[in-house]
């Protein structure tokens, strides 16, 4: 659908990097030829891949764990935080209100309800304790494999989109590098993700998801190229950290390098950007974060939980997103920044 320069291309691919060798790129140019030139017979492949025997090990599995999510959340919230729960853990947003979307949109965080590697960090951390069971070298593969079945299920329960199904295949290919200790860079594994869905389905390519979702990781991906997070948030394994500190200003690079990366294509497809992605990314999320946390111990341990708590829990949702999206109202009618710190005073 686009047409580029070849010129431009060849500046971008080999003159921006002196670093190189000219066997590895001449490698990666034979390889993209050989890969284009094949290319046509994906179209006849496409009708024996085994995608069927697949789906249909999977879509029981995932019928089942849908079910019980949807129980515990229908059992445990209601009101906004229902439809909140819906959207953000199992992708259903048809409860959320066009003006609960527009207040996200206004602060740039509409992120949040599209189910990406943001939610599958939530179960892989969730899930750590796992591996506490598999210390054994030898054991650490059945780990990875645990985690990832259940990832696959999981995102057969949220439709599988190509910002999930890149979450979790890079997850995988990221889990096993680490623990046999490959050394190799973090930035691989997302292409390599794109490469395999393409070659499943050459038509994901042009979906609107599959652009924004890996823009968006591998904008995030270079920001933090050298830092021990460019592997955490792929991983999710504490041990991509180890002697090294989270730096307090990675969520601000996280922010700025996916915002940057997806700014051309957000223009194009919905003519603007939000001015105000930054204060939502870093002072309107981590709230919401809190919450999709403990909506994960209500789905464990909901039928334990006194009423009185999840009263609590969801009026102070309501309290918490009615402000976000007065603010955001606010914000869209005079379009100044400094109502939002007027709301923040009052």
């Amino acid at each position: 659908m686009y047409r580029l320069d070849l010129g431009v291309v060849f500046l971008v691919a080999f003159g921006l990097g002196p670093w190189r060798t000219l066997r590895t790129d001449f490698g990666a140019l034979l390889w993209t030829a050989v890969v284009l030139m094949g290319a046509h017979y994906f179209s006849e492949w496409r009708y024996w891949y085994p995608g069927p025997a697949i789906a249909a090990f999977i879509e029981p599995w995932a019928g089942r764990l849908r079910a019980f999510m949807q129980n515990r959340i229908d059992q445990a919230a209601t009101g906004m935080l229902h439809g909140f729960l819906y959207g953000v853990l199992l992708g259903d947003r048809s409860e959320l209100t066009p003006f609960f979307q527009e207040g996200f949109r206004t602060f740039g965080i509409s992120h949040m309800l599209a189910v990406s590697g943001f939610h599958v960090g939530f179960w892989v951390v969730l899930g750590r304790p796992l591996k506490g069971l598999f210390r054994l070298r030898r054991w650490r593969g059945l780990y990875v494999l645990l985690m990832g079945t259940f990832l696959c299920i999981y995102a057969a329960v949220v439709g599988s989109g190509p910002s999930v199904v890149r979450a979790v295949g890079t997850f995988c290919f990221a889990a096993i590098a680490l623990q046999q200790n490959w050394r190799i860079a973090p930035l691989h594994w997302p292409l390599l993700v794109a490469w395999l869905m393409w070659c499943y389905d050459p038509e994901v390519v042009q979906r609107l998801g599959f652009q924004l979702s890996f823009s968006a990781v591998c904008g995030i991906l270079i920001g933090l190229n050298g830092l021990p997070a460019a592997e955490f948030l792929q991983s999710w394994q504490g041990e991509s950290l180890a002697g090294s500190k989270f730096k307090v200003l990675v969520p601000v690079q996280v922010s700025l390098s996916a915002w940057t990366a997806t700014l051309p294509l957000v223009m194009h497809h919905f003519g603007g950007a939000s001015p105000y992605f930054l204060v939502g990314n870093l002072l309107i999320v981590p709230l919401f974060v809190v919450y999709i946390w403990s909506a994960l111990l209500v789905l464990l341990f909901g039928p334990l939980l006194p009423c009185w708590a999840l009263d609590v829990w969801n009026s102070s949702f309501e309290r918490w997103v009615s402000w976000v999206l007065k603010t955001a109202e606010e914000i869209n009618r005079q379009g100044l920044l400094e109502s939002f710190f007027q709301a923040c005073l009052r």
